[in-house]
């Protein structure tokens, strides 16, 4: 059988800018909060922090349940990168339906006012690497077509009902001293924004394109991922992440230095935020 001459489709329209997801009412769901973390640092103190927990398996990956609060919770770990994160979200969100994702962990500074240990709750996730290169390092962003035939975005706003729940444990969570600085400090705990992309270091060009164009507070690998899984399936999210080292070249040695005490804020804060959800 020959296949027709002319194809149905048109190749797909590319939209230039940046484009900000529209809020979209959320599914029917279940009573639990999916909490994620991209490895087991990140999510360690919430699993501690739990009770009644037994460990399970969901088509060979590993996740704990139990109660946070008096609230039901599931924790997994996703596994470092935008493909991991995509896959792992994907599985738990369409399994369990939870009324909620929040996910937790470590980030890079690329705002340099913040300091390691200060925690920023996303009002804005978003994506910095999709989009061509027209000049040496600075992207051109678009909306291409997404998986609806509608225009993708790369911009996710938090959930209004979850930020809403944050900024009042903002109010009432204490963070741990960092001590292991001098002067020690207490670090802070606000709204910002977040972005996502698949590399660890990036050269200084990138970080003042990512900069001018997306204005973000931390730097990450998974949440931009994870918040455009929970927009197309209509589960509220929210990224909580805290800040390891700065955003440079050769990260490495700074962040297995930094990111110890990132992970453990990131994760209070997320305790924190469930207790608000459940008053």
């Amino acid at each position: 059988m020959q296949p027709p001459r002319l194809l149905k489709h048109q190749p797909p329209v590319i939209v230039a800018g940046i484009a900000i997801a529209k809020r979209r009412p959320a599914r029917p769901s279940h009573d639990c909060t999916l909490i994620l973390g991209a490895i087991p640092q990140e999510s360690e103190l919430v699993e501690w922090a739990m009770t009644a927990k037994k460990h399970r398996q969901l088509a060979g990956f590993p996740y704990v349940t139990g109660r946070l609060h008096g609230q039901k919770v599931i924790l997994a770990v996703t596994g470092i990168g935008k493909t991991c994160a995509t896959m792992l979200t994907t599985l738990f969100v369409e399994k369990f339906r939870p009324r909620e994702v929040l996910m937790t962990g470590t980030a890079s500074r690329i705002n340099p006012a913040i300091r390691n240990g200060d925690v920023i709750v996303g009002e804005i996730t978003c994506n910095h690497d999709f989009g061509s290169f027209a000049q040496s390092d600075v992207m051109e962003y678009f909306a291409a077509e997404g998986p609806l035939g509608d225009a993708m975005p790369m911009v996710f706003p938090g959930d209004a009902r979850l930020m809403t729940a944050a900024k009042r444990a903002i109010r009432t969570h204490v963070p741990e001293t960092a001590s292991q600085h001098m002067p020690s400090y207490i670090p802070l705990v606000r709204p910002g924004r977040i972005t996502s992309g698949d590399q660890f270091g990036i050269t200084a060009a990138r970080i003042a394109d990512i900069r001018a164009q997306l204005n973000p507070d931390l730097m990450e690998m998974e949440s931009g991922s994870v918040a455009q899984v929970c927009w197309y399936s209509r589960t509220p999210f929210l990224c909580i992440r805290s800040g390891s080292n700065r955003t440079q070249n050769s990260p490495d040695n700074d962040y297995r230095k930094l990111s110890p005490f990132a992970s453990r804020q990131a994760a209070l804060f997320t305790v924190s935020l469930v207790q608000q959800l459940g008053a």
